[in-house]
């Protein structure tokens, strides 16, 4: 049952709940991002586009949403009140048009926390005379029809803020939990879902032959490009329209009937289309997900004419939109087993018309144009979206570049291209294609058991349940569930049936990371293979001679100290600490590191570290009493908390000095560094960037609450270069008979080249003094 909507929550629709399970499921969970490009055709007022984008979230509910998964149930969660606000990329640098798709592409790629509203987010770039925005949302919140709606309303509220009065929409929209509630009540699809059993009745999705070995994941690497049809298919979409009394979207559906029928899958082909599924004025208001797929089924005989093919098409777009009400997944749900088996719930090859969506954009006075979609990851095998503009037919491709490559995109084009071009009255059996096709999922070898696994107790009741869900044990002890023939309800039966025959809970989700046997066994069997703690001690080089334990800074690793290590003395043993698991102090690390170092009966002659690994090494040092080295150290008198801003700066300092300005959250900074690095030719995935950034902010935080000793009875090498000379008298004052080197460098360039090896000069001629 569903919680009434002024208390906030409501049960999500059963689409969105499909895509829920979907999301869960996907490698790159950004697949399901929508992310608009929008090239605007001059400067943008940050004020008035502030306030704008605050308006138009206080006024659609969905801006505000969050979707959580509470005991069984996905469920949305509307915050009353959400501070909305603009992220900026300002550069007065002129940015190249790959630097500028970079940057798209890892707003897009940001992940987004379902848990956590808003599942939108609004971006203003301006670099040099070129002015974009970048709006991203969440697939699961809306569709492309209700994008459309959310960007005319931010043009009408950006108008009034650059005006400087209140937004006059022009109607007041339905809030999406109400229509999720009317459809959680059961909308008569009765009739609907009756029509599509029997509509889909031995129908098995078809998709286009794979280029490679590889298996089908939702969100695995994919890649988007345009295409203008030609002259010729332009003209053939017309002749055929009229011919038919067709729509160009049917027209388009009978062309891909065609080219997969007469590439090898057989007269029987099935396809997904998205259609808007907003059937009423009411339905057309609302912004949010409304959208449904349907699936397309064409029955192609060489004999039949395009003209036929088309005419079918017709018939059946026109019985799709009388019965498109129907969810996706209660229709699935709803059809027998073998026939679900034979479709998948995640089709392998989609086709959608956008028709006005995406034109005719203006933020207020100023023109917009959509650029192609920034995706890097692939939601299908193929998608395919169509629309026309300034007389011509234009396609979006999204594929799946893991089992694909471009040629095989660009021929399905060509053939598509033909089929449109051809003669109304030209047989099928007389078109040629080279694009091969089949059947989405083919009968596979029945092994007798899995390979691998010992016959456990465990193991066999995997391999039962199983079988009896899917019609066979499975083929490896790695193979993935849904590659096998599993969907999101055999999903919940297989865990439910396990639960009932080990009494072992299994959390879905969880097992959606590696939806195999083994997993399965994993969790049922509470262990997991794998390494003990391992130690934090890594060696960096052997030697007989002096021994130097290293602690890198904040967010660094051992191997920033590669230069210095190689111009130390060839006889001398080097070693490092790393954090293995977050620290809460400067102590615990400092514990953590000598209790390491003892393990191993390792004692090193000197103690040394950089930056924020300087006060570690201090704090080891003040119970160990060993020379320290302190390499641009600040001194431990705690210090007040830098803002994110500044510290963030500080971080990317390290890969690079030529960044914009950038007001934002941390991970949409990391996202532009991450860009600029890729442009430079230096391309760092932002994954790794975003976990250095957060182990260096939270190094940073230990290090400005750290308050170490006032004095320690050792001797110690201070190296400055961004530490002032106030710094350096500090540190010394602490110390008896101090040694001071000021390098000239920056914080980071101390570690490189010849200041490296200038400071690896001074540590040995500092350890040759302190012995004698």
């Amino acid at each position: 049952m569903h919680m009434g909507v002024e208390h906030g929550t409501t049960t999500a629709t059963p689409s969105q709940a499909a895509m829920w399970w979907l999301h869960q499921r996907a490698k790159d969970k950004s697949v399901y991002h929508i992310t608009w490009r929008l090239v605007a055709e001059r400067a943008i007022d940050q004020a008035a586009l502030a306030a704008a984008w605050q308006w138009v979230v206080d006024r659609h509910e969905v801006l505000r949403t969050s979707v959580v998964r509470e005991d069984e149930d996905v469920r949305l969660r509307v915050r009353p009140q959400l501070r909305a606000f603009v992220r900026q990329v300002d550069t007065d640098e002129t940015a190249s048009e790959e630097l500028l798709s970079l940057l798209a592409e890892e707003a897009q790629q940001q992940p987004m926390s379902l848990e956590e509203a808003p599942l939108a987010r609004l971006a203003s770039v301006r670099a040099g005379d070129r002015h974009e925005l970048l709006l991203t949302v969440h697939h699961l919140l809306l569709d492309g029809w209700g994008l459309q709606l959310l960007v005319e309303d931010l043009s009408t509220a950006y108008a009034a803020a650059v005006a400087g009065t209140e937004p006059r929409f022009d109607f007041e929209p339905e809030p999406f939990s109400q229509y999720a509630v009317r459809q959680q009540a059961g909308a008569p699809w009765t009739a609907d879902v009756e029509y599509w059993r029997e509509r889909l009745d031995g129908a098995s999705a078809t998709t286009i032959a794979a280029s490679t070995d590889a298996e089908f994941v939702p969100g695995a690497p994919g890649v988007v490009f345009r295409h203008t049809f030609g002259e010729a298919a332009t003209a053939g979409i017309a002749a055929l329209a009229k011919r038919a009394f067709a729509t160009p979207f049917a027209v388009f559906q009978a062309a891909m009937h065609i080219v997969l029928a007469r590439g090898g899958a057989g007269p029987d082909v099935t396809i997904g289309t998205e259609l808007a599924n907003r059937m009423t004025p009411q339905e057309q208001g609302v912004v949010g997900y409304l959208a449904n797929l349907c699936l397309s089924r064409g029955h192609v005989a060489d004999t039949d004419s395009v003209a036929d093919v088309v005419t079918a098409a017709r018939d059946d777009a026109w019985a799709t939109i009388a019965h498109q009400a129907a969810p996706y997944p209660v229709v699935f749900g709803a059809l027998p087993e073998e026939t679900r088996h034979r479709l998948t719930d995640d089709c392998p090859v989609g086709l959608s018309h956008l028709g006005p969506i995406g034109t005719g954009l203006v933020l207020g006075d100023v023109g917009l144009s959509l650029q192609p979609s920034p995706n890097r990851a692939a939601r299908a095998d193929f998608s395919i979206s169509t629309w026309e503009a300034d007389g011509q037919y234009h396609a979006e491709i999204e594929y799946n570049t893991g089992r694909y490559d471009r040629a095989t995109a660009e021929a399905l084009l060509a053939d598509l291209e033909t089929v449109l071009a051809a003669d109304p009255d030209q047989l099928v059996g007389g078109i040629e294609v080279t694009t091969r096709s089949t059947p989405a999922r083919t009968e596979r070898a029945v092994a007798a058991a899995p390979a691998g696994h010992g016959g456990s107790d465990t193991w066999r009741h995997v391999d039962a349940v199983w079988a009896d869900l899917l019609g066979k044990p499975p083929e490896g002890p790695d193979v993935d569930f849904f590659n096998a023939g599993g969907n999101s309800l055999l999903l919940l039966r297989l865990t439910a049936a396990l639960e009932d025959a080990t009494g072992v809970f299994i959390d879905a989700v969880e097992w959606l990371a590696e939806p195999t046997p083994r997993a399965l066994v994993t969790l049922l069997s509470g262990t997991e293979d794998g390494p003990g703690e391992a130690s934090t001690t890594v060696s960096l080089r052997e030697g007989t001679g002096p021994h130097l334990h290293l602690v890198p800074g904040a967010g660094g690793s051992p191997g920033d100290f590669r230069a210095i290590v190689d111009a130390l003395p060839a006889n001398w043993r080097v070693t490092a600490s790393r954090e293995q698991e977050p620290a809460t102090s400067v102590k615990e690390l400092a514990r953590r590191f000598a209790a390491d170092l003892a393990a191993e009966g390792l004692e090193p002659d000197l103690l040394g570290g950089w930056s924020m690994g300087g006060l570690v090494a201090y704090e080891m040092s003040s119970e160990s009493a060993k020379p320290l080295v302190l390499i641009d150290s600040p001194p431990p008198v705690g210090s007040t908390p830098e803002p994110e801003g500044e510290l963030f700066a500080a971080f990317a300092s390290a890969f690079t000095t030529g960044l914009p300005a950038v007001n934002g959250e941390s991970a949409f900074r990391v996202r532009v560094l991450a860009t600029w690095l890729a442009a430079s030719g230096q391309p760092i995935p932002a994954e790794t960037l975003d976990e250095r950034w957060h182990a260096y902010a939270r190094h940073a935080r230990l290090g400005e609450a750290y308050v170490g000793p006032a004095e320690l009875p050792v001797t110690a090498l201070i190296v400055g270069a961004d530490l002032d000379s106030a710094g350096c008298e500090d540190w010394a004052a602490r110390f008896r008979e101090p040694t001071v080197l000021r390098t000239g460098a920056d914080h980071h360039g101390v570690l490189r080249d010849d200041v490296a090896r200038q400071v690896a000069a001074a540590i040995a001629e500092f350890d040759q003094g302190r012995r004698g």
